[in-house]
């Protein structure tokens, strides 16, 4: 793995092409630690524990879990920082962070998006103390989320730096704005003294600004304590050029004697957003988003203040990029022990199709599954909208849960049919289908919301 020293003083073009081979290398045959893949999992998922907890949760304390995600640390100074050229900082983006994350069977939500789109910016911005260098290579900020790219190198001189080396102690502020917020990273080894990492957080409250300051204070790196401390900025305008928002008139609504209006609904390329304004004394809200064509969108996390609450979701689907309207979906909370909870699992022994017990009593079918090289494919029809919510996952004969790499993908507008990603494994008779269903108590008040969209031609 080349250092920052020989990455600043090659040309643009070698060093791009040097970096490509080298990650490809790295993906395939280095190994990868991982932190925090359980805490991200269950913010952006939030599929089979949350039903399982009777999906019986305090919208302030979803968000509390963030303070533990980070370290808090004492600001220090700034011992060494410096700004590359553009081209040799685009030519850091050759580096697949997020394909390290895949590889380790990271949930990284639809982040896939943001390589695709080219969204995240370069920034080449590095510190340097105790001889060890830590460089922020790009960005990716849209208002609703932050993903922090980074890469750590040790001195050439020292030891091969184990999982205690590869961690990063820091806090995040930023500059202005205090939003509730939930982070997690991973770090991955990638040479005997490289390691990279990624940062995720996604903010639950306030219309955040596109350009703000990010302040990164970085007491630790590994065992070693310094100052790694960096002044970062954030531009949501890449994401902006892609985001449709909405402003819907007079769509109030009444909930357990409150009354609601829904303000505003964030269409972006990562994230979609609603954002509901409470004028009266607050209830707990239980949400979900749903397209013209019945697509139920994956909670992303979100909160509350005194007086909004804030919903994320996956954004719009390529499959349905613009939707004639959106609706919104509102249910009590069920209280503890009304919910009914089952299980229902199958083997895999190539015959088809297999029915499973779904959401809301009703179904899943599993018509086909592709054992790939790289990836196992699911191919499954849901027989009403709730049953698509339905967290499905794989189990082999030791008992080890194998969880989707990702979200269902929908693959037909005339029927609830869906395609879903795991892992790779091997067709054996021992191979198990699971499926955890919820379903909500007869009594169980629900409303839909409808929110029309308007598309410029």
């Amino acid at each position: 793995m080349t250092t920052s020293k020989d990455r600043l003083d090659a040309e643009s073009g070698g060093l791009s092409a040097q970096l490509q081979k080298e990650a490809e290398h790295m993906i395939h045959s280095m190994p990868s630690s991982v932190h925090f893949d359980e805490l991200w999992r269950l913010h952006t998922e939030g599929i089979a524990e949350g039903r399982r907890d009777n999906r019986q949760f305090s919208l302030f304390k979803k968000w509390i879990i963030g303070a533990t995600a980070a370290l808090a640390v004492t600001a220090g100074s700034i011992t060494g920082i410096g700004f590359i050229s553009p081209p040799v900082a685009e030519a850091l983006r050759v580096i697949p962070f997020f394909d390290y994350l895949y590889a380790k069977d990271v949930y990284t939500a639809n982040f896939k998006v943001i390589e695709q789109k080219q969204l995240s910016s370069p920034v080449g911005i590095k510190a340097s103390d105790q001889g060890i260098t830590f460089e922020m290579a790009e960005v990716y900020y849209d208002g609703i989320q932050l993903v922090l790219n980074y890469e750590v190198t040790y001195p050439e001189s020292s030891p091969p730096i184990t999982d205690q080396d590869a961690e990063v102690y820091y806090s995040l502020n930023l500059r202005g704005h205090e939003p509730q917020s939930i982070s997690t990273h991973d770090f991955t080894i990638t040479g005997d003294h490289t390691f990279i990492g990624t940062t995720r957080q996604s903010f639950g409250d306030k219309d955040l600004p596109g350009q703000l300051t990010l302040d990164m204070t970085i007491s630790a790196i590994g065992v070693t304590k310094g100052n790694w401390d960096l002044t970062i900025p954030l531009d949501a305008s890449k994401s902006e050029a892609l985001t449709s928002t909405v402003y819907p008139k007079d769509l109030n609504f009444t909930y357990k004697n409150s009354l609601y209006t829904l303000e505003k609904l964030i269409l972006g390329p990562v994230n979609t957003q609603v954002i509901v304004r409470n004028q009266y004394p607050r209830e707990m809200l239980n949400v979900m988003l749903e397209d013209d064509i019945g697509t139920l969108y994956s909670e992303q996390g979100g909160g509350a203040t005194n007086d909004y609450y804030y919903f994320n979701f996956s954004p719009l689907t390529a499959f349905n990029p613009k939707p004639a309207y959106m609706t919104l979906i509102v249910t009590e909370p069920p209280k503890n022990g009304e919910a009914k909870q089952s299980e229902d699992r199958q083997r895999l022994n190539g015959s088809f199709p297999i029915i499973l017990q779904g959401d809301e009593g009703g179904t899943v079918k599993v018509t086909s599954v592709d054992y790939e090289e790289k990836q196992t494919v699911v191919y499954y029809e849901a027989s009403q909208f709730m049953s698509q919510n339905t967290p499905v996952r794989l189990k082999e004969k030791e008992g080890q849960a194998i969880f989707p790499k990702g979200q269902p993908v929908r693959i037909s507008r005339d029927k609830l049919a869906f395609k879903l990603i795991f892992p790779p494994v091997q067709p054996s008779d021992q191979l198990e289908i699971v499926a955890n269903s919820f379903s909500y108590t007869k009594d169980t008040q629900q409303f839909r919301l409808r929110i029309p969209l308007q598309w410029n031609k």
